[in-house]
């Protein structure tokens, strides 16, 4: 037998004996699993941290975005954070939009942004990158939703407006970025690239509505990730809202299989896949939570994020979303297969967690 195959052969057994070991076979749970959710609550005696607690027990969901409002102080934070990890035997997701700069979600402690960290150097980069890897682990906080691999071209994009870039050039932003990638997994905490296939070429907020850079992406744009696609033991991709006519003419890339396709196929990523904000103006504006569910699973993202966040926070969404996919299977309009590729995935990822 080859190398290869007993390479694969290992893979399967050791996931499917991960998968064994905390239990998650129906349907509902993993369903759960591509689910990461927003909430209201900064500590560990609020209702809304006691809904989303018991929505972890029950797995009806992965895990959870943190936001300032969630952050009261470093103490709560890491009570917090304790209860969500014990409340499941399947690893949780407890994630942040820490990119540094104008990007962060603490009062206690301020980080560089790309695009001072693009000045230091690579000694320097390491020692920032490093204390923020640091504090995030002190926390109980284990996915960073950074770096942002997005080229600085456009001088009037969100992205440099907000010094979110590494710069324009796709060697520099990949450099540093895998600095940051090599300083979180030292301490077990997953990043994630983003936001593919790229928002740094075009003017627009996709918080505040539809972004089209058909006419100004340059496939440039596409290099950090072919650099950093090895990068994927505890390493995400997230899918960008924008719309590009030249790979999808009906979908933005979040709910784009052609999108998704190009990053498996083309750029060969391999790892979990997932969206960004689905609650963003540019999707919420344009597309009901049931296209919004069908697209995003049938294009291949793994992971569906919903900040709960930006226009009202709903309590029963959760119940919807699963309710909604065991609909659309029943209907033959969602592939269960696609949703049983997620688990794997997933389960692969969080057993990278340790």
């Amino acid at each position: 037998m080859s190398k290869f195959l007993i390479k694969i052969l290992y893979t399967i057994v050791t996931v499917c004996i991960f998968i064994n070991a905390v239990g998650a076979e129906t349907l509902d749970e993993k369903i759960g699993q591509m689910i990461i959710l927003g909430f209201r609550g900064d500590n560990i005696n609020s209702i809304e941290f006691k809904r989303i607690l018991k929505q972890l027990k029950n797995k009806k969901i992965s895990g959870v975005i943190l936001f300032s409002k969630n952050i009261k102080s470093k103490n709560d934070l890491i009570l917090m954070t304790d209860k969500l990890k014990s409340s499941s035997n399947i690893p949780v997701l407890i994630s942040i939009d820490n990119e540094g700069g104008y990007i962060q979600r603490f009062d206690f402690i301020n980080f560089k942004s790309a695009k001072e960290i693009s000045s230091l150097s690579n000694n320097e980069a390491k020692k920032e990158y490093s204390k923020m890897a640091q504090t995030l682990n002190e926390t109980g906080i284990n996915v960073n939703f950074a770096p942002c691999v997005d080229l600085a071209i456009n001088p009037n994009s969100i992205i440099e407006l907000k010094e979110r870039s590494y710069g324009k050039d796709p060697e520099i932003v990949s450099k540093y970025a895998s600095i940051m990638i090599e300083e979180h997994n030292k301490r077990n905490i997953i990043t994630s690239t983003k936001h593919f296939p790229g928002h740094g070429s075009v003017k627009g907020d996709t918080h505040k509505g539809f972004v089209d850079n058909t006419k100004t992406f340059d496939e440039k744009e596409l290099e950090p990730y072919k650099k950093l696609k090895n990068y994927d033991k505890l390493n995400m991709v997230m899918i960008s809202h924008v719309f590009n006519s030249n790979i999808d003419e009906i979908y933005p890339a979040s709910l784009s299989k052609n999108t998704i396709d190009l990053l498996r196929n083309k750029i060969g990523f391999s790892g979990v896949i997932i969206s960004d904000d689905y609650d963003m103006k540019a999707i919420r504006n344009n597309y009901t939570l049931r296209e919004i569910i069908i697209n995003s699973i049938n294009s291949g993202v793994n992971i569906m994020l919903f900040s709960n966040n930006i226009s009202k926070n709903d309590t029963t969404i959760v119940s919807k979303i699963h309710k909604i996919i065991k609909e659309e299977i029943e209907k033959g309009n969602i592939k269960e297969c696609n949703i049983d590729n997620s688990f794997e995935k997933i389960m692969e990822l969080k057993r990278n967690l340790k």
